[in-house]
C-alpha cells in the first residue's frame, strides 16, 4: 500500500522588505502577495551574486580600431580574446560592437566568434582588466582579456568551432541606415551559449576585406564560476 506523504515548503511574503540569511543556512522561498513564487531572471541573479564581468575599450573615451584583415593560418589573430584557465568556467552572456565617433570607409565586413578547448593568447594585443558587473566589486575575474588595438597573436586553433558569424556592408556613415542599433550584437538570449570549462578561450574575430580605418566601441560580458562549482 502507497503511503501519501504531504511536503511543506516554509514561505514569506517579501515585497516592501527583504529576509536575508548567511551564507549556508536554511531560508524561505519568497512570495509576492498574492502567493506567487517569485523567481529571479537567472542573469540578473549572476549579476547579484558578483559573477559577471565587463571587459570594453582599455580607455572609455577613446575609440579603438581593433579590425583585422586576415585571421592568420589556423585563426591566430582575433579582435577580442578571453583566456578561461584552468579550475574556472565561463559562460559568454554578451558582445557588442559598435561605431566610435569617427567615420571609417565603407567596407564589406565579416564577424564570427569562435571557442576552443585551451588557452590561445601567445603575444601581442592590449591587456583588458575585467570589471565586476556589481559596482562593489565582491570577486576579481580569473581570466585573461586582450584587444586588437596591437595585434593579438594566438597560438594555433585546436578544438575551433564557430558559434556564431555575419556578414555586412560597413559604410562610411553608418547610422544613416544603421537606425542606432550596433553594428554587432550576440547574446545568450538569443543564441545557445557555450560552457567554457577551463582551459578554454573565446574568440571574437573583425574581419575585413581591406585594410579599413574604422573606429570601433566594444563591450563583452560573461559569467565565471570555480569549475567544482559546477562539475
Amino acid at each position: 500500500m502507497a503511503v501519501e506523504r504531504t511536503v511543506e515548503f516554509v514561505t514569506e511574503v517579501m515585497q516592501d522588505s527583504y529576509h536575508t540569511t548567511g551564507e549556508g543556512t536554511t531560508g524561505k522561498i519568497r512570495l509576492n502577495p498574492r502567493g506567487e513564487i517569485v523567481v529571479p531572471d537567472f542573469f540578473t541573479q549572476l549579476v547579484l551574486d558578483g559573477r559577471v564581468f565587463n571587459a570594453s575599450n582599455a580607455v572609455q573615451e577613446t575609440d579603438e580600431t581593433i579590425v583585422e584583415t586576415g585571421r592568420g593560418t589556423a585563426n591566430i589573430n582575433p579582435s577580442l580574446l578571453l583566456d578561461v584557465p584552468t579550475g574556472t568556467t565561463v559562460i559568454p552572456l554578451e558582445v557588442i560592437v559598435d561605431f566610435g565617433n569617427t567615420p571609417g570607409t565603407s567596407v564589406d565586413m565579416v564577424f564570427t566568434i569562435n571557442t576552443d578547448d585551451a588557452v590561445r593568447y601567445s603575444s601581442g594585443g592590449g591587456a583588458i582588466t575585467p570589471i565586476n558587473m556589481r559596482k562593489d566589486d565582491p570577486r576579481s575575474s580569473a581570466c585573461l582579456f586582450k584587444s586588437a588595438s596591437t595585434q593579438i597573436v594566438a597560438s594555433s586553433n585546436t578544438d575551433d568551432d564557430t558559434i556564431y558569424c555575419s556578414m555586412l556592408e560597413v559604410e562610411a556613415t553608418p547610422r544613416t541606415t544603421n537606425a542606432g542599433l550596433p553594428l554587432f550584437f550576440w547574446s545568450s538570449r538569443l543564441y545557445t551559449p557555450p560552457v567554457l570549462i577551463g582551459p578554454a578561450s573565446f574568440l571574437v574575430f573583425l574581419t575585413a576585406d581591406t585594410t579599413n580605418d574604422q573606429e570601433l566601441n566594444w563591450s563583452v560580458k560573461w559569467a565565471e564560476f570555480a569549475t567544482t562549482d559546477i562539475t
